[in-house]
């Protein structure tokens, strides 16, 4: 009998773009800000700027990518998935990202839409837990692997998207090349399919 892994808190599946999405768009149509806390450039905060019509071909994969991870890797049975918001980030020299999780969703992910092999990968991070040993056996292990790791980087390759549970601590240091790192982030919500009428569930519309 091959060993079991018990209770993973997590996942992450790296997911090809159909094409190079970065020359179709604009992004002087946007407002960029540096936020309180962070060292890296963002689009306004509280949008979802996939609903925009020129991004229905961007929206289109996100959603397909999405739903295959909920369907064949979580394996959640739900009646709708909808996005709640995106936006873009644009790591510069020196920019970073601190280690943090996304509330309020399921599925989140992001496309990198312009990424050199040089710059810094995504960072997952495991949190501490009570469910661990009595002694931390994270020094001692002979080879880091999925079932062991205290951390793991997966690389942000450009035309790829990663997608995780949103619940996933995660982050990047400080980019040191001088080219710019352009990321679109997204989360996401599911109504589940209600098989007992008697109980009470929160449903969520999607924007209109």
């Amino acid at each position: 009998m091959s060993a079991v892994p018990l209770f993973p808190t997590g996942l992450v599946k790296q997911y090809q773009a159909p094409k190079t999405f970065m020359n179709e768009i604009d992004f002087t149509e946007f407002e960029f800000h540096l936020f309180p806390g962070q060292t890296k450039l963002r689009s306004d905060k509280f949008t979802n700027i996939l609903t925009a019509p020129q991004f229905a071909e961007v929206r289109k994969f996100v959603e397909e990518s999405a739903c295959d991870f909920l369907d064949n890797e979580m394996q959640i049975e739900y009646e709708e998935y909808f996005l709640t918001d995106s936006w873009f980030n644009i790591s510069q020299k020196g920019g970073d990202q601190k280690v943090h999780n996304h509330s309020n969703s399921i599925v989140s992910g992001t496309l990198y839409l312009k990424s050199l092999p040089e710059h810094p990968p995504l960072n997952f991070k495991k949190q501490k837990s009570e469910d661990g040993p009595f002694i931390s056996l994270t020094e001692h292990y002979k080879k880091g692997n999925p079932h062991t790791a205290s951390d793991l980087a997966f690389p942000c390759t450009q035309d790829t998207m990663l997608v995780f549970n949103s619940h996933l601590y995660h982050g990047h240091d400080a980019s040191q090349v001088e080219s710019e790192r352009i990321g679109l982030s997204w989360n996401g919500l599911v109504n589940f399919v209600e098989k007992d009428k008697d109980l009470y569930r929160i449903r969520f519309e999607k924007e209109t």
